[in-house]
């Protein structure tokens, strides 16, 4: 529906051309003019009108290509042609064409566009890369194949809803010209307009049949007076456009009314005055898009009830002789007033209907345009500023010196991750296992995965250069489960190989606090026994403490270890111990750097002395020389991880250090006994 309300927005300039032509040609007639420049004004406005479905769904493909990361351009152009065959392929009903086109030019985006991008993803059909072209040469060519496919999906469907013989017979769902129920008719065909327009669907276009109805009824009444006869047909374009859509669609004069009554917002009163001039002409969009009333649920009910009550309350004067039939053709563009006059034949008991009726209706709006400012004096919008898919004026308040300064780095901001993010779509991932070496028998006794890439140019990128990317991408909890799966593939290789080492893998806080993504994550780590482990940051714990709590007792009910990584750094707090049952503490590399001072030293000693009277195994991170190694304690069950003993290596290069720290170390001794705390179970 966001799509559909922001595609429509961008064609508003189109909708506002194309009112003004029609408004010039109905003066033009009037003024007296060359007949040809009325008619040429007319078929200006109506070439507009035909084009519509094509501009709605471009613009609404263009969103809908920014939500699904693809190229805009392409995916807009797509989509037009998929109208323009649609409207060709229905030529021969025009009956049913003026109706379904414009569905199917606002439906056929939301289906063809996640199919597009679903085929982008299948590497397969991917025609060119980076490496090879240009990006936009790139966005062109891989947009190829899934342009022909969603272009043959909807002929298909096009072609088979041609065979269905209801096409052929196409009625209208209602007579909506029917004296005998032209209340009813009123309030379902106003109710069905304003409920078109509150989804972003051009009211008038989408029900063009019924109007051309509604036109006829107008010469039907002529005709009757004509032949000295009582006009049957009360229920008319005329009613309708004098009485019901006063201002246009819902009847939106008495909105501008109500705001400039009620509103005390000069935002709200200003919009409203400069939808004074075009709401005189039954011309809206500007309010509908303004405010916006589009997808506005404090809006709905006025919008659905005032137009309702105008037509049956014009139905009841007009049949009670109050005021006379509509007999004169008037387009919907027409002024207020005058449309009233003029259309029941200088009627002056139409035009004082007409102007209550407007009173009565901003009676109506009033407590909505209230409901309305009470919301904006708390959320800070910027309608008209970034009309791209991402921006949600509906989230939160906006502080900035210069929103469209702001504006624009965001859309830049956006830019630069989605073309990142593409070209990490050619990076080969893989894994790499730093060990962890016992400082007491000086055998390795586990590992530690650590995610690399490699670009289509074989180089090597560090985790620093694409882990970022993906978190701002929000690809983390994908990217947490592909290392779960990888790491218990390998652990699966070694175990037939006959050699095990224990694995931990770095988990984010979000991919816990998932349900779907921790379950999901659990079932991977589940087949290896407890070998595969995982390890989460201190701010990945300061989150939820009741989810993170439920999502670390899934994870050692499969009989996985928890470890708190980089311990003593950010959200270092010592309520995380007692807050989480975690079974080891990886203490971060600057408290070994920090050690080579006396109070540095003092720090490490006092936090190894604490984490060891918790019963927790500790891991401390980030050695690298002999001199830091000999300044830890020796009389510690400690184990130790860094550049000292060994870098990061590939998988099937560690089963050969593992033997040669075998090789190298004395026997194991068994340590000396101690008394884990009281509540605490050592691992």
């Amino acid at each position: 529906m966001r799509a559909i309300r922001e595609g429509l927005l961008w064609v508003l300039p189109c909708l506002m051309v194309s009112a003004v032509l029609l408004v010039l040609s109905v003066l033009a007639r009037m003024l007296g003019l060359p007949a040809s420049v009325a008619d040429l004004l007319a078929d200006l406005h109506g070439e507009i009108s035909r084009i519509l479905p094509l501009l709605i769904t471009a613009s609404i493909g263009y969103m809908l290509a920014i939500r699904h990361r693809l190229p805009r351009l392409p995916v807009a152009f797509l989509c037009f042609v998929h109208a323009a065959l649609a409207a060709y392929l229905l030529r021969g009903h025009p009956r049913a064409a003026a109706t379904l086109v414009l569905f199917i030019a606002i439906a056929a985006p939301l289906v063809t566009v996640p199919l597009m991008a679903w085929l982008m993803r299948v590497r397969g059909l991917r025609v060119a890369r980076m490496a090879q072209v240009s990006e936009n040469v790139e966005d062109a060519m891989n947009m190829v194949v899934p342009g022909i496919a969603t272009t043959a999906l909807l002929v298909v469907v096009l072609a088979l809803l041609q065979q269905w013989e209801g096409l052929v017979h196409w009625r209208l769902p209602i007579d909506v010209a029917n004296p005998d129920q032209s209340y009813l008719n009123a309030v379902l065909l106003t109710g069905l307009n304003s409920l078109l327009w509150f989804f972003g669907i051009h009211g008038y276009h989408a029900l063009q049949p019924l109007f051309q109805s509604l036109d006829q009824a107008v010469g039907w009444n002529a005709q009757a007076l004509l032949a000295d006869q009582v006009p049957q047909h009360p229920l008319n374009a005329g009613l309708l456009g004098a009485f019901a859509f006063i201002g246009g669609s819902g009847g939106t004069l008495s909105l501008v009314l109500a705001v400039l009554w009620r509103a005390r917002s000069p935002g709200l009163r200003l919009l409203a005055l400069a939808s004074l001039p075009m709401a005189l002409l039954n011309v809206n969009e500007l309010l509908l898009f303004g405010i916006p009333l589009i997808l506005n649920l404090r809006m709905l009910l006025p919008f659905l009830a005032v137009p309702a009550l105008n037509a049956c309350l014009a139905l009841a004067a007009v049949q009670a002789g109050w005021v006379s039939v509509a007999s004169m053709p008037m387009p919907l563009n027409a002024p207020v007033v005058f449309n009233a006059y003029v259309s029941t034949q200088g009627d002056w008991g139409a035009v004082a209907l007409q102007l209550a009726l407007v009173l009565l209706g901003a009676c109506l709006y009033g407590p909505a345009v209230r409901s309305l400012e009470r919301h904006n004096e708390t959320t800070v919008h910027l309608p008209g500023l970034d009309t791209t898919f991402t921006r949600l004026q509906e989230e939160g308040s906006l502080y900035a010196r210069d929103p469209v300064v702001v504006a624009q780095q965001g859309q830049a901001r956006r830019e630069e991750l989605l073309a990142q993010v593409r070209r990490m779509g050619d990076y080969e991932f893989f894994l790499e296992y730093q060990p962890q070496v016992s400082l007491r028998t000086g055998r390795c006794t586990g590992c530690e995965a650590l995610l690399r890439a490699r670009d289509s140019r074989g180089r090597v990128q560090p985790p620093g250069a694409f882990l970022a990317w993906l978190s701002e991408a929000g690809l983390m909890k994908d990217v947490d489960l592909w290392v779960a799966a990888a790491a218990l593939r390998q652990y699966r290789r070694w175990r037939n190989a006959g050699f095990e080492l224990p694995i931990s893998i770095n988990i984010t806080g979000p991919t816990l606090m998932s349900q779907e993504h921790c379950i999901r994550l659990v079932d991977l780590i589940a087949p290896a026994a407890g070998c595969i482990s995982i390890e989460l940051t201190e701010d990945a714990l300061a989150a939820d403490v009741f989810g993170m709590r439920n999502a670390i007792a899934r994870v050692h009910a499969v009989g996985a270890k928890v470890s708190i990584d980089d311990f003593g750094t950010g959200y270092s707090s010592l309520s995380y111990l007692h807050a989480f049952e975690v079974d080891t503490i990886k203490i971060d590399r600057s408290f070994v750097l920090a050690s080579a001072q006396a109070q540095g030293g003092r720090v490490l000693e006092g936090l190894l002395n604490f984490c060891q009277g918790l019963g927790c195994g500790i891991v401390v991170e980030g050695v690298e020389t002999a001199e830091q190694l000999q300044r830890l304690p020796r009389t510690m069950d400690l184990e130790v991880q860094g550049w000292y003993f060994g870098r990061a290596v590939p998988a099937d290069e560690l089963p050969a250090f593992v033997q040669q720290r075998l090789d190298l170390s004395p026997p194991a001794t068994p340590p000396p006994p101690s008394d884990p705390p009281p509540g605490r179970t050592p691992p």
